[in-house]
C-alpha cells in the first residue's frame, strides 16, 4: 500500500476480517434481508454445528465459510419450525415458480 509493503499472517488476516466484519454490520445501508438476484458465493456442504443454550427456546446454528470462518445464527424455535419445514419440503411438491422459501 502507497509503496509500503508489510507481511501479514493468518492471524492478522483474521483480526481484519473480523474488524470489517463489525464495521460493516454497524454501517448503512444494512445488508438486504434476501439473497441477492443471480450468482453469489456458496459453500458446498458446509461444516455446521447445532447447539441448544439452556436459557434460549431455539437452537444455535453455526455454519462454517472457508474464508470467513464460522458464523453462528441463534434461531428461535418459530424459526426452528419455518426452517425444518422448507429444508423438509421436497422442490417436485412445490408450486410452479416457486422454488425459494424465506422467513
Amino acid at each position: 500500500m502507497a509503496g509500503e509493503s508489510s507481511i501479514l499472517g493468518v492471524q492478522d488476516i483474521e483480526a481484519m476480517i473480523e474488524q470489517l466484519a463489525n464495521i460493516r454490520a454497524a454501517m448503512q445501508p444494512a445488508r438486504p434481508l434476501t439473497p441477492p438476484s443471480g450468482t453469489y458465493p456458496m459453500e458446498l456442504d458446509p461444516c455446521w454445528r447445532v447447539d441448544r443454550l439452556r436459557d434460549f427456546d431455539g437452537a444455535v446454528l453455526s455454519l462454517r465459510h472457508v474464508g470467513k470462518g464460522w458464523t453462528a445464527f441463534a434461531l428461535p424455535a418459530s424459526s426452528l419450525a419455518s426452517l425444518f419445514e422448507a429444508l423438509s419440503t421436497l422442490p417436485h411438491t412445490m408450486p410452479h415458480g416457486e422454488r425459494t422459501l424465506l422467513n
